[in-house]
């Protein structure tokens, strides 16, 4: 019975098979110069025909007989129908065939359609637009495109770009708020858009710089039907890959949050609750951005984070959440909705099933049942995929608790306290385990890498009451066998600099190695056996063979959770580094190396033997940690250099803004104020910075400048060295301090709340995830300190309609400023001032730049940095004028420094616009033009160099017949030269 069934059913396939071919045999076409032949028909009744032919011929299968032979025969010839129907666009036909391809491609493999998804992509995308047939035709082209494989993906934008694609789309959506197309329609022309912008980031721009679009997504969003908020919370979760995008929807996020967090309650559907979390996930991607979603929602964002770790019904949504919850490595009042939803019972519910029925313990259990009960429950090896995320996140709780926090107080004593026995415990394991640690046992790694830095986090912690149970625990497990731990990894650490090798043998063992002796070197004991065993030598010198082989040490993973392709395919965000994510082994090592200088300073270990018996080593030591301080490292081992660096009497950072004030501090011509020392001396200073860094050194009620040095008398109470080492930190961030002025600086620096050099004085520990401090100079430029300005500085001509100013009524652009800050970053300026001639007296002064170059240089000017063009696709969208507009303003700066001798500021504007000739080749011509019209040479040569691979594009199009013959064969020998170059 059965193979008469089947012998029919392929008799059935058979009759269909030829009922096919002879329909498509009505458009097939043999061209003489071409070895394929082509499908071509314009009668809409042999369209109509042919397309239902294919559709019941295709009926008779499935992916699972795909593989037919009577099928896999006929793909190229069905396609080619199809593109040629497709692409008629009649709208009788249309929508039956993009149905057709729907059937086809539910059917047939992708890999068999991918030689045609070129032209599929072009037909159906220019069949979008028609509202008959958009619906079906968005469908086909969704599922298409999904499936195009990398290698296509750049000639398939191109299809969509030159079709307008995406901007079809967007006008679809926007119809739908007239109400004439259904939910359905919304959804899919919503699920397309949102499969085009996470592959191609290019699309993001013209969809989240749409104002009309993004208000019917916050309609939508507020709507109480589920299928268009999922739709909406799509759009907004691709357009969350853009870091300008995100940006701009959470300027006005209050309806997208809280939709987000609606649908990730546990009533949602479970693709609700996945995406609701993968926006909240992107949206976190940077520190800046992170901060306005929490500001906006952290108690129903933490609320409903921690309540899916432990209810969570599908493992999937406990990963999501846990994945969010490492907004916890950022500082933020976040913190306190963690603990205040039990964050600890929540991740233990991912260590053991159900924890009270589990072990017997209750607050009166000694650490050693404790342990005993944790051995257990690691051995059962529960949820094995969620463990490491356990790790990181109570590890950044703890980095980021109060001093005060104490786990008493909020109920979480017991979950708490088994929770860092468990960290510990995983920790101790991957120590012993040595070079058995399997990097390609992608669970246990990452469990031994969060583990141990989860431990390290702990032991490190501000909290008091989470930093000593850390530490004591650690002590009791490791016990008798600590010793001989720790001379294996000061043993292992000691062979990567002597091995003369360029790479790490192993990263994973090296990051727990390093770990390992930050956390063990924090118990006094082992500190001692550390240093006696040359310890501290052998982090030195694994500290200079970093700086050595930098760029060939792999990274230490932050997360070692494999990202999406969608996260990979991020753009336009500038984020924060993590303070552990760039240089994090470098960090680890000088954790150890800290502790272990902090232990030889101990009242045990007096300084004065520290600095005797390892002379040599203090020298080293301080060459390695100023170059590390001073580097381009990541905040986390600078801000450790500079910590150790405190117990050798060296205070701050340095900077190139901190040298310059330094500088005119040195000056006294620059002064505005002399302080007067009761035993005759003085110091002269600036009123301004006074204001900024230090303002209780400022008398009472202090007026605007009277163009005089004020003079004040110090009282003789106050310390004479002491205040001038106060003053030189508050001009330069950095001061060196002998011990006998150490204690009397301290009380000063209390009194005039300085409150980084207190900290460092004290030699408190950098919290972490904070920034490097810098000098807030443009303070200086505020409402409340705007009195101390003496000189304005003024553009010239400019095309703005209108200019209100915050700090005075004066209605033309303008900038103030302070002459001793000019003065301070520009030779010129300050001969200027003191030349005793007019221009030195006015008020005002003309720089011959726009007010777009004049705000730019202001801002070098206090903060020693270059403000750059907008980037990434604000940059790409914005039109050639725009472009030039922006370009202009460092061009203007560049001749600018010339004239003023600023050979910094120079090169960082010769930087800044190479940098957007190299994105945006077609400003080199009106740059070369700009720059010849300014006799910057240079820069007109390095323009040409930009042009040389567009020189023919150039000539063809008669942009070169602007210019002068000299810039024309400037621009074709840089032609030649790239030609032969391999160009």
């Amino acid at each position: 019975m059965a193979s008469s069934k089947g012998g029919n059913t392929t008799a059935h396939m058979n009759t269909l098979h030829q009922r096919l071919y002879h329909a498509l045999n009505l458009g097939f076409r043999r061209v003489s110069d071409e070895k394929e032949k082509k499908w071509e028909c314009t009668d809409i009744e042999i369209q109509r025909h042919v397309v239902r032919s294919i559709s019941a011929f295709l009926d008779c299968f499935s992916r699972a007989t795909a593989n037919h032979r009577l099928i896999k025969d006929s793909i190229s010839d069905i396609a080619r129908a199809l593109v040629f129907i497709l692409g008629y666009r009649n709208r009788a036909v249309v929508g039956l065939a993009a149905n057709v391809v729907i059937k086809l491609l539910r059917i047939v493999p992708p890999s068999l359609l991918q030689s045609y998804s070129l032209d599929l992509v072009e037909s159906l995308s220019s069949s979008v637009q028609q509202v008959e047939a958009s619906l079906p035709c968005a469908v086909a082209l969704n599922a298409v495109l999904v499936n195009v494989r990398e290698t296509k993906e750049k000639e398939v934008w191109k299809v969509l770009e030159e079709g307008r694609t995406v901007v079809s789309v967007v006008a679809n959506l926007q119809s739908f708020s007239e109400g004439n197309v259904s939910v359905e329609w919304f959804q899919e022309m919503a699920s397309l858009l949102s499969t085009v912008m996470l592959k191609w980031p290019q699309s993001r721009y013209l969809v989240w710089n749409d104002p009309d679009l993004m208000g019917l997504l916050e309609s939508v969003s507020q709507k109480p039907d589920m299928d268009l908020r999922f739709a909406a919370l799509k759009l907004y979760s691709s357009l969350a890959l853009c870091g300008h995008g995100a940006n701009e929807l959470l300027d006005n996020g209050k309806a997208m949050l809280d939709m987000m967090i609606s649908c990730m309650d546990e009533s949602s559907p479970p693709n609700a609750r996945i995406e609701g979390f993968k926006l909240a996930q992107r949206l976190a991607t940077g520190n800046r951005e992170c901060l306005k979603m929490i500001n906006i929602c952290s108690d129903p964002l933490v609320k409903v984070i921690v309540w899916t770790i432990r209810s969570g019904k599908l493992e999937n949504d406990r990963i999501e959440a846990c994945k969010l919850a490492f907004i916890t490595r950022w500082e933020g009042k976040h913190h306190i909705y963690f603990w205040k939803y039990r964050i600890s019972e929540a991740l233990l519910s991912l260590v053991v099933e159900n924890f009270c029925s589990e072990s017997s313990l209750d607050g009166h259990a000694s650490l050693e049942e404790e342990i005993s009960v944790a051995e257990k429950i690691l051995n059962a090896n529960f949820l094995p995929s969620l463990r490491s995320y356990v790790w990181d996140i109570i590890g950044f709780l703890a980095a980021h608790s109060e001093e005060e926090f104490d786990s008493t107080s909020r109920g979480e004593e017991l979950n708490l306290n088994f929770l860092v026995t468990c960290a510990c415990l995983t920790f101790s394991r991957s120590v012993q385990k040595g070079y058995q640690i399997c990097q390609t046992d992608t669970i246990s790694a990452s469990q031994s890498e969060s583990a141990s830095r989860a431990v390290l986090m702990m032991i490190y912690s501000p909290s008091k009451y989470i930093s000593s149970r850390a530490r004591d625990t650690l002590s009791f497990i490791i016990g008798e066998d600590g010793e001989q731990n720790l001379y294996s990894l000061v043993n292992f650490l000691s062979y990567i600099p002597s091995s003369g090798d360029y790479v790490l043998p192993n990263i994973l063992q090296t990051t727990v190695c390093l770990v390992g002796l930050a956390c063990y070197s924090s118990i006094p004991q082992y500190a001692s056996f550390t240093l006696r065993n040359q310890g501290l030598e052998i982090l030195l010198s694994f500290c200079s063979w970093y700086q050595r082989n930098r760029e060939n040490v792999g990274a230490s993973s932050f997360a070692p959770y494999p990202q999406s392709s969608a996260e990979k395919r991020i753009c336009c965000w500038e984020c924060t580094e993590d303070w552990d994510n760039k240089d994090a082994i470098l960090l680890y090592a000088l954790l150890a190396l800290a502790e272990l200088v902090n232990h030889s300073f101990s009242e045990h270990n007096h300084a004065e033997e520290f600095l005797n018996k390892r002379e040599s080593v203090r020298d080293r030591l301080c060459t390695t940690l100023q170059e590390i301080r001073d580097g381009t490292y990541g905040s986390g081992p600078r801000w450790y250099a500079a910590y150790i660096l405190s117990y050798l009497g060296y205070y701050g950072f340095q900077d190139k803004l901190g040298k310059r004030l330094m500088g005119a501090y040195e000056d006294e011509e620059c002064s505005d104020m002399r302080l007067l020392f009761a035993n005759g001396n003085g110091a002269s200073v600036n009123k301004v910075i006074l204001a900024v860094r230090c303002p209780t050194l400022l008398p009472p009620k202090e007026g605007a400048h009277s163009g005089t040095v004020q003079e004040i008398r110090m009282s003789a109470n106050v310390d004479t060295l002491a205040l001038v080492k106060l003053l030189e930190f508050a001009y330069s961030g950095y001061v060196e301090v002998e011990s006998s002025t150490l204690k009397k600086l301290k009380t000063l620096a209390r009194h005039c709340k300085t409150k980084i050099l207190l900290q460092m004085l004290c030699r408190g520990r950098p919290k972490w995830g904070s920034s490097i401090p810098r000098i807030d100079l443009p303070l200086a430029l505020t409402l409340k300190l705007i009195h101390f300005s003496d000189v304005i500085l003024v553009p010239k001509e400019t095309n703005m309609a209108s200019f209100n100013c915050r700090l005075c009524s004066s209605t033309s652009p303008h900038a103030h400023s302070h002459r001793f800050i000019l003065s301070s970053g520009c030779e010129y300026l300050r001969a200027l001032f003191r030349s005793g001639m007019q221009e030195s007296h006015l008020d005002r002064l003309n720089v011959p730049v726009s007010w777009l170059g004049l705000t730019k240089l202001v801002n070098w000017f206090y903060c020693d940095e270059l403000p750059k063009p907008p980037s990434g696709c604000r940059w790409t969208n914005m039109d050639t004028d725009a472009k030039l507009q922006e370009l202009q303003a460092y061009v203007e700066i560049y001749s600018l420094t010339e004239w003023w001798i600023m050979e910094d500021l120079q090169n960082d504007c010769a930087k800044v616009i190479l940098s957007c000739l190299e994105s945006a080749r077609e400003l080199s011509i009106k740059t070369i033009e700009l720059a010849a019209s300014f006799s910057m040479w240079k820069l007109v040569e390095a323009a040409a160099e930009h042009a040389a691979p567009i020189y023919h594009q150039l000539r063809d199009s008669g942009e070169l017949d602007e210019l002068d013959d000299e810039l024309v064969n400037l621009i074709r020998t840089a032609a030649v030269q790239f030609s032969q170059q391999g160009g």
